[in-house]
């Protein structure tokens, strides 16, 4: 049943804490009381409803919050008013109005945000953050996201003030609360570029896989990676790099970094690969030592991208090893699979190793690394390592291959990893020290040593263009 005077209206403030009208108490911190009159705060509020009206309560704990806003609170009950509301007790009153649902007072609190709170005296750092994180605690505690919404439409910076004021808000980035950031993505809004910025500055004082936090894992979750290629491209490559380097670098990251920074430059590929799909051309990416040009992967005519790659390009000989010419230890093969069917196309590297350390060996050994397509549609290859895992295909597999008609591999042997990347995207980079397979490590060992040559060999060499010249 409707209640037949409408809310707010005036009671009179001058019953509150009236002996005779007032049937209910509220316990306040320090042990202070307020009595108030049931039916005015039902009127106002139909959770006090419930807890007068049918579970019979006379007494309300009110200790969770300030003495300051319980008596702002009562008073604009009785009044209709918020005389009282001010920025020290604002929050505590917004919490009230929606823990006990009075929605005339809870607009009311909206509208004191912006008209009070978001009116700076001094445009200083310290009345910004107030505001922002009034509207961030709101956002976080209550799910209230109108406060963001009006702190972000309201507030005016240009680019070199938020900058600014973004960097001092997230300073201490291991240890800001998660709504923080949350509320750091609002207001950057497409300047993505600064939450790059800032994150990049944060990992480059701890440049170690290991020390990544739980923030910083969150960070990349939470980035909209889209709308940060779209707008600032050259510093969301710059960043993607970065985190590359550092997944690279790094022999002891935990499975959830590694899936964390791979699921990041992954989301880049799907976005890059959308784009393509409407017209717009991927990035370039970085010249490739021996060709006179970039190659663009976003050519959707992959015929006369296929053309142009066999113009600088050559196939290798079929069913044959090909010994690539030697050069230091640290080497890196390159070879195109162009847009024919790859449905178990295999190729395989050969390395030669030395049986011993000693200066000058008396005998060699080798050892292969061997890839297989294994579906065409999802795109997924298997491979083994000789002396790693077991020499079968439809085990191992690579991790994230792009989709792409036309793939440029780069196969690279330190002498701690095997690492491999597919248009850019890094799809294995083992570790011959952990990553091997079980019963294999006495073998893996051999991986570890400098390599005499290593040779390259296919039985499809139509589709297979081979970059001659180790690099």
């Amino acid at each position: 049943m409707k209640p037949r005077i409408r809310v707010p209206a005036n009671f009179g403030k001058e019953h509150i804490n009236s002996p005779v009208h007032g049937n209910i108490k509220l316990k306040l911190k320090d042990g202070q009381e307020i009595k108030v009159n049931s039916i005015i705060m039902s009127l106002n509020s139909p959770v006090i409803d419930n807890l007068t009206s049918n579970l019979t309560q006379s007494t309300l704990e009110m200790d969770d919050f300030t003495n300051s806003a319980v008596d702002c609170f009562v008073e604009s009950m009785y009044t209709g008013d918020v005389e009282k509301l001010e920025k020290l007790n604002f929050e505590d009153v917004n919490k009230m109005a929606h823990v006990f649902k009075v929605g005339w007072l809870s607009k009311k609190c909206v509208l004191f945000y912006k008209t009070d709170i978001l009116k700076f005296e001094n445009n200083s750092y310290r009345e910004i953050e107030f505001a922002c994180e009034i509207a961030s605690r709101a956002h976080f505690h209550l799910k209230q996201k109108q406060f963001v919404s009006l702190f972000v439409k309201h507030v005016t910076f240009d680019l070199v003030s938020k900058n600014t004021f973004l960097q001092r808000y997230l300073a201490g980035f291991a240890k800001v609360p998660r709504r923080r950031i949350d509320t750091s993505l609002a207001v950057a809004g497409k300047d993505l570029n600064i939450i790059g910025n800032c994150l990049t500055a944060y990992l480059s004082s701890n440049f170690e896989c290991a020390k990544f936090d739980e923030n910083v894992l969150y960070l990349l979750q939470k980035l909209d990676i889209g709308k940060f290629r779209q707008t600032y491209p050259s510093q969301f490559m710059e960043l993607v790099n970065f985190l590359s380097e550092i997944l690279e670098e790094s022999e002891s990251a935990c499975d959830e970094v590694k899936s964390t920074i791979t699921s990041f430059i992954k989301r880049r590929r799907t976005i890059a690969e959308k784009d393509t799909r409407n017209g717009t051309s991927e990035m370039e990416l970085e010249d490739i030592e021996g060709l006179e040009d970039s190659v663009d992967f976003g050519y959707k005519n992959v015929q006369s991208q296929t053309a142009y790659v066999k113009s600088v390009w050559r196939q290798p000989p079929i069913c044959q090893w090909e010994v690539i010419q030697p050069s230091p230890p640290i080497q890196s093969v390159q070879f195109f699979t162009l847009g024919e069917p790859e449905l178990q196309k295999r190729i395989g590297l050969f390395f030669k190793f030395p049986a011993d350390e000693s200066p000058a060996p008396m005998k060699t050994l080798d050892r292969r690394f061997i890839m297989k397509c294994e579906n065409n549609d999802s795109s997924a290859w298997s491979y083994y390592i000789n002396g790693c895992t077991k020499a079968v295909f439809n085990s191992e597999f690579l991790y994230n291959v792009p989709r792409d008609k036309v793939k440029h591999w780069t196969v690279t042997k330190t002498f701690t990893h095997l690492n491999v990347t597919c248009n850019d995207v890094t799809v294995l980079n083992f570790n011959f020290a952990t990553d091997h397979s079980t019963g294999f490590e006495n073998s893996c060992q051999m991986w570890m040593r400098n390599h005499s040559f290593v040779s390259f060999s296919t039985p499809f060499p139509e589709n297979i263009l081979l970059l001659s010249q180790v690099t």
